[in-house]
């Protein structure tokens, strides 16, 4: 991580690309709950990211804010999941990544953030180019509700980054990912035994696509988000996923014959460059 640090646009592009994976991962468990896949990939993450730091694992001792934002990010990952099982990848995708939108207007009304208009136009582009991606979509009868939950997905995201960004300024990464994992597990267990769903009920080939999750997309993706929010706004943070539309689609297509028209590479084209001017200007709050 200390070698990229100083090239934010490396590491939110690395992370990018491993976050992207995540909704693939999700076609090729069809038959196990959404909630189950969460669970898993939250579990193992916590666990790697105990073994990482288990230096101090006795002396730092996880606060309130940790907790909330570990619920959020259960709830986060339980939605899209769902989400991409109803819909198409490309809707999650793009609905599960309108984060920005609400931590903008959350430093703006409750934080005194002076209001930008090039950040504005950014999340302008980056959101009209999404929408134009997933324009075309008739993926199936349930993605009107798969659509719901992916935006309710992208509030519990926001309140994940909103509430990190304040503990992450005197707390180390690992000691705040690995209980924000943990606790993020323990909320998804509550929603399997509400929802009476065994998170054993998978199979070995099953556990194989659980470390790839706990791997790449959240020790990876995620904990780059984690990183960077500590120097950058949360908006900026939360506006690269909405470049995952882009790699998703492109992603479903080769591995699922998910149809990708025009519409992907002109909107994708869009929202790139909204996120770019979002980056381009970010004011650290």
């Amino acid at each position: 991580m200390v070698l990229f640090s100083k090239n934010k646009y490396v590491l939110l592009f690395t992370a990018l690309l491993a976050v992207s994976s995540s909704a693939w991962v999700v076609r090729f468990l069809p038959e196990l709950s959404a909630t189950t896949i969460a669970f898993w990939r939250m579990f193992l993450a916590s666990l790697m990211a105990f073994i990482i730091s288990y230096k101090t694992i006795f002396t730092f001792v996880p606060n309130k804010k940790i907790f909330v934002a570990g619920l959020f990010l259960g709830f986060h990952f339980a939605l899209f999941f769902r989400s991409v099982q109803l819909t198409s990848i490309a809707e999650a995708a793009l609905l599960g990544t309108i984060a920005p939108v609400f931590t903008e207007a959350y430093s703006i009304f409750f934080q005194g953030k002076k209001f930008s208009y090039k950040i504005f136009l950014g999340l302008f582009f980056a959101v009209l180019g999404a929408y134009i991606l997933i324009s075309q979509s008739s993926f199936s009868n349930t993605s009107s509700t798969g659509n719901i939950l992916a935006v309710f997905c992208s509030i519990a995201m926001a309140v994940v980054l909103i509430v990190g960004k304040k503990v992450r300024k005197k707390v180390g990464l690992l000691e705040y990912s690995r209980w924000v994992f943990f606790y993020a597990a323990v909320c998804l267990f509550s929603i399997s035994i509400v929802q009476g769903v065994s998170v054993l009920s998978f199979s070995i080939n099953d556990f194989g696509w659980f470390v790839f999750l706990a791997a790449v997309p959240t020790m990876i993706g995620h904990n780059i988000f984690y990183f960077l929010v500590k120097t950058l706004s949360a908006t900026t943070v939360a506006a690269v996923p909405l470049g995952e539309p882009v790699i998703s689609s492109i992603g479903a297509y080769f591995l699922f014959g998910e149809p990708v028209g025009i519409s992907v590479f002109f909107g994708g084209a869009i929202t790139l460059i909204g996120v770019y001017i979002i980056i381009r200007n970010d004011v650290e709050s």
